[in-house]
């Protein structure tokens, strides 16, 4: 006799997580077109088709929406990078894999990288949202570091650290200005000039481990 109520509910909950699932993909749509300063819940809803107070259901502000996909999409990204890196020994090659793992993430999902570039200027304003963005990114950052590490000469956390930044730094920032200024197609095609180029600026810092703080 329970088993027409549990699945009721299953379907009542696939149907919550669908709506969570289209609000997500919608915003993340929309902060990547409009930015995230201009694009407000009203748009969201709209395109979402769903009514404001479904939207306040699964999050309180605009700003929980920006901290669910700030944590989504890094997520990912820890992921395909930790993919990456189980399968190589390892040394220099881990750090390798993770720069040429985040460069791929970024130019199969474009919508990241300039949403991930407005969420750091949003992290750096004196707003409430502030510190828990920050506290997602360095999340993920600490997660980063745990992975590179092992490529290091150096046995210093630190060090993972400054590597764990600059490799987040760089990566995302070079590409957003690429694709800002030369387009998507034209990034992508340089695939290989851009996973090289960071390479190259990044190795000479697994041997820096005075540098660390």
């Amino acid at each position: 006799m329970g088993t027409p109520a549990k699945a009721s509910l299953s379907r009542v909950e696939r149907r919550k997580a669908r709506t969570n699932r289209r609000l997500l993909e919608v915003a993340r749509r929309l902060f990547s077109e409009k930015g995230i300063y201009w694009a407000k819940i009203e748009d969201i809803t709209e395109l979402a088709d769903q009514g404001k107070g479904t939207f306040y259901k699964y999050f309180d502000s605009k700003e929980a929406i920006i901290c669910a996909l700030l944590k989504e999409g890094l997520d990912k990204l820890t992921s395909k990078t930790e993919e990456a890196v189980q399968l190589v020994a390892a040394g220099p090659k881990i750090l390798s894999a993770a720069i040429e793992a985040r460069v791929d993430f970024f130019l199969s999902c474009p919508e990241y990288l300039l949403f991930f570039h407005q969420v750091r200027g949003l992290m750096q304003l004196q707003v409430g949202v502030a510190n828990d963005l920050l506290a997602i990114y360095n999340a993920h950052l600490d997660r980063l570091a745990a992975l590179v590490k092992p490529a290091m000469s150096v046995d210093q956390l630190g060090s993972a650290q400054d590597i764990a930044r600059a490799m987040a730094a760089y990566t995302s920032g070079v590409l957003t200005y690429d694709v800002l200024f030369e387009g998507q197609e034209s990034t992508e095609r340089r695939r290989n000039y851009f996973v090289n180029i960071l390479d190259r600026s990044l190795q000479p810092l697994l041997n820096a481990g005075n540098g660390s703080r």
